[in-house]
């Protein structure tokens, strides 16, 4: 046989190999989640290699341009939340985290945080997708509050339920990434802060601060004057009647003059503005303890009086006070602009992307919900 016949064989043998060997490792993906999912049998999902309801999943994340049906979504999720035999298990896991990272790409907050409560596991596991991070190493346990006045825990009231509906009403129009502005409004506290009080029994808290930066993924503090980024957060909460309440906001500065609220004259009047379809480059979440809740809420009535500072008070310096309430440090959230320097959403969420984010009940990042929705430079 003559030498270049022999390497013919060895390379076909070689492909022969390699191609499997390929389908394998992607099947592997997510450990087995996109060979694993699914088929319903007698209405109940269950493990097969039909990807129907994963690829509905796909389209969420990667396709926004195609608007998917509110219908079949809300549909795949009642399923999902039904299923038996994806409870506590990794691969139910990884599910719902994916969907909290869908969710929160369509700024369905309430949503993103019902899912990353599903992926809470209880046992020991780390895995690692894209850029979010969840490791289940903590008493979960901790993490399931009781109701005042029932012993029963929090998982069957954040369940995906006909109320989610009502967030889905504008299918994924509630996704901007075309680098359109949209406006914010102002928002007095009391709108803030009276909406919480409803009378209902809460069964859990959440908050998630949420930084823009003025290029996206770059540590740039300011771009052009007049582009520095934004920093703001949302606040939920779980009802035992499987109702929430959410609200999105930021501390902004109430311009008393043009150059106010700028490095010439960084004081100015301040108001808060409704975020809730504020675009954002960088998320962290938590589930918070209600004590925790209410000193956000009286920190929120405190900055209703306090003025703006460029350099000393301004939304990062909000965000991160609020987030250091919840038990979030960012660190090297700091850098410098003409005539001053201080907190801004360029360096915050810098440090997100690089890892600076500790959750300080257990003096690590991995049980913090962390995504980034990086803008991709044309």
């Amino acid at each position: 046989m003559s030498m270049r016949i022999k390497w013919f064989y060895i390379l076909l043998i070689l492909v022969c190999i390699r191609i499997p060997l390929y389908a394998q490792t992607y099947a592997a993906i997510d450990e087995g989640l996109k060979s694993n999912l699914t088929h319903y049998n007698n209405g109940n999902l269950v493990v097969s290699n039909n990807n129907e309801e994963l690829k509905l999943l796909n389209d969420l994340e990667n396709s926004f341009d195609k608007k998917p049906s509110r219908k079949a979504l809300l549909l795949f999720l009642r399923k999902v939340n039904a299923a038996e035999n994806l409870k506590d298990t990794r691969v139910g896991s990884k599910l719902y985290l994916r969907m909290a990272t869908a969710f929160a790409r369509l700024k369905l907050y309430p949503l993103v945080m019902k899912c990353y409560f599903k992926t809470i596991l209880p046992y020991n596991d780390i895995y690692k997708e894209g850029h979010f991070i969840k490791q289940v190493n903590i008493d979960s346990t901790a993490l399931y509050s009781k109701t005042t006045d029932s012993t029963a825990d929090v998982s069957g009231f954040l369940a995906i339920n006909n109320r989610d509906s009502l967030l889905l009403k504008n299918d994924s129009d509630f996704y901007n990434h075309d680098k359109k502005e949209i406006k914010s409004k102002p928002i007095p506290e009391y709108d803030i802060i009276s909406p919480f009080d409803d009378g209902k029994t809460a069964v859990k808290y959440a908050m998630l601060i949420h930084i823009q930066q003025p290029v996206s993924g770059k540590p740039k503090v300011f771009v052009k004057i007049n582009r520095v980024g934004h920093t703001f957060i949302t606040l939920i909460k779980y009802n035992s009647d499987s109702t929430y309440v959410a609200r999105s906001f930021g501390f902004y500065p109430e311009k008393d003059h043009l150059l106010s609220a700028t490095p010439l004259f960084p004081s100015s009047a301040s108001e808060f503005k409704n975020d809730n379809m504020h675009d954002w480059d960088e998320v962290v979440g938590k589930f918070i303890s209600k004590r925790r809740f209410q000193k956000i809420l009286d920190l929120v009535k405190q900055y209703d009086h306090q003025k703006y500072n460029l350099n000393k008070n301004n939304c990062t310096d909000f965000g991160l006070n609020v987030a250091l309430i919840s038990g979030i440090n960012i660190s090297g959230t700091a850098g410098k602009w003409p005539l001053g320097h201080g907190n801004n959403p360029g360096n915050t969420g810098q440090s997100v992307l690089q890892g600076k984010v500790l959750n300080s009940d257990t003096g690590n990042k991995d049980d913090l919900f962390i995504y980034n929705d990086l803008i991709t430079a044309n």
